[in-house]
């Protein structure tokens, strides 16, 4: 269910209000996950909220000074009507348990995305909740009674290294948009982001590339050889897809032939100003070998990774350049 009231963030970021450095005290970091108990949900009125509050006060003196009784039933019954809506709101997002999500390397430049999961151990539905940082709402999401449901923002990776996720805001104004409860959240996520890579190369740079003649099973690329069932990190183009039609199970395409040319990306070989530009360089030198099915590997100062191909090695030496 889509709410039809617009959450929009009309409430200042309290980080910047001293009066509540203590609600910051309280947001974490937590170790992956953390339940919304009553003492970590806030609620605040929103500027509608405000002019209902203002709207109240203006009848209750006006059934004051003119001694309508109507006017005095009128601001309680709307009175009554509030306190719902505000409990309603509170408890829409109160009783919540938080956990990290998974989040994907990317490349500096890029922006990194972090899953937070939303478990509802109630029964309960929550609906239009939202999360945000640095006072921009990111996404919108509905969480079903006894279930889980994903919600994700989004971070910038200005830089390679360690990403973390820093800390949030969990919010929503359901179900009259008077009110807004929040919370916020640091789940000592973190991602890694890579080099970005160097766009102005024009050949690789390779250092002492071997190359065999004799046969080698496995190894080849030249006379197909048998299928054998695929394992995590092969090469995606060696899939055999008609196999995997016929069987609902993933098979890898074996080859006889030359041993396949191995090549050394290596830090002391690679032209540049400074260490960020030659790890730009080695990361565009990796996409590039990779790309082209490429046995390689990297050599920097204090690690060495050896020769090898697919996704889960490209991986690996993107990450040591990352963390270099």
């Amino acid at each position: 269910m889509i709410n039809i009231f617009r959450l929009t963030n009309l409430w200042p970021d309290f980080n910047r209000r001293p009066f509540f450095k203590f609600i910051s005290k309280r947001s974490g970091p937590f170790d992956g996950a953390v339940t919304l108990t009553r003492d970590r949900v806030y609620i605040v009125p929103t500027k509608a909220g405000l002019i209902f509050s203002l709207l109240l006060l203006t009848l209750l003196i006006g059934s004051i000074n003119y001694e309508k009784s109507l006017g005095f039933i009128l601001t309680f019954l709307l009175v009554g009507i509030g306190n719902i809506l505000l409990l309603s709101t509170w408890r829409n997002i109160a009783g919540l348990e938080l956990k990290s999500g998974d989040s994907l390397p990317v490349f500096s430049g890029e922006l990194a995305t972090f899953g937070v999961q939303l478990v509802n151990h109630q029964l309960l539905e929550r609906h239009s909740i939202a999360i945000s940082q640095h006072g921009v709402q990111q996404d919108i999401v509905d969480c079903a009674a006894n279930s889980k449901q994903m919600i994700n923002f989004k971070v910038a990776a200005d830089k390679r290294g360690l990403l973390n996720a820093g800390r949030f805001r969990l919010y929503t104004e359901f179900p009259s948009g008077l009110f807004i409860a929040w919370t916020w959240a640091d789940l000592s996520m973190s991602c890694i982001v890579y080099p970005a890579p160097e766009k102005n190369i024009d050949l690789p740079i390779f250092d002492h590339s071997d190359s065999g003649d004799t046969d080698s099973s496995g190894q080849g690329l030249e006379n197909f050889s048998h299928l054998r069932k695929y394992h995590q990190g092969d090469n995606v183009s060696r899939i055999s897809w008609k196999a995997a039609a016929k069987n609902d199970e993933l098979f890898s395409k074996e080859f006889i032939g030359s041993k396949p040319v191995t090549h050394w990306i290596n830090w002391n070989d690679i032209p540049a100003h400074d260490t960020e530009q030659r790890l730009s360089i080695m990361t565009a030198l990796i996409i590039h070998a990779e790309k082209h099915h490429q046995c390689y590997g990297i050599k920097l100062p204090e690690k060495q990774i050896q020769p090898d191909s697919g996704n889960k090695h490209f991986h690996q030496c993107l990450t040591a350049l990352a963390l270099h």
